[in-house]
């Protein structure tokens, strides 16, 4: 069974690109168990799964 891949909207990919960035500063001022870190890492999986989503369906 072929799998259709749509294209991603390409402000999906910019939030992405900037939460990484946001959370790689994070971490870098607070460290990577402070809390501000860890919530833009999750807040970074929702958007990888969003993407993940929407290129299988």
């Amino acid at each position: 069974m072929k799998q259709v891949t749509e294209p991603v909207p390409s402000n999906l990919l910019k939030a992405i690109l900037k939460k990484k960035e946001e959370m790689i500063q994070l971490g870098m001022k607070y460290g990577l168990v402070n809390h501000r870190t860890i919530e833009c890492s999750q807040q970074l999986d929702g958007l990888l799964n969003q993407y993940k989503n929407d290129r299988l369906f």
